[in-house]
C-alpha cells in the first residue's frame, strides 16, 4: 500500500489528480491523503470521491463529510 494525496480545486469545486505523498508536504484541509495499492486505485479512489462531492451543495462541504465520503 501506498500513501497519496489530492489537492483541492476550488474553482472546479473537485479534488486534483492524486500524487504520491513523500512526507515532505503538508497537507491541510480540503486537501486529502488516502491509502491505494497504485496510481489506478489512487486514480479510481478520486473519481469516486468527485462524484459524490459535485452532487453535494459546495456550502454544504466540511472536513468530516469529506473525511466520510473517503474512507466510504
Amino acid at each position: 500500500m501506498k500513501v497519496y494525496y489530492a489537492l483541492w480545486k476550488g474553482k472546479e469545486n473537485r479534488f486534483g489528480e492524486p500524487l504520491l505523498y513523500d512526507y515532505t508536504f503538508m497537507v491541510r484541509f480540503p486537501n486529502i491523503v488516502f491509502v491505494a495499492t497504485d496510481l489506478k486505485e489512487a486514480k479510481k479512489k478520486i473519481e469516486t470521491i468527485n462524484k459524490k462531492i459535485s452532487k453535494m451543495d459546495i456550502f454544504d462541504l466540511n472536513r468530516s463529510k469529506i473525511q466520510r465520503i473517503v474512507t466510504s
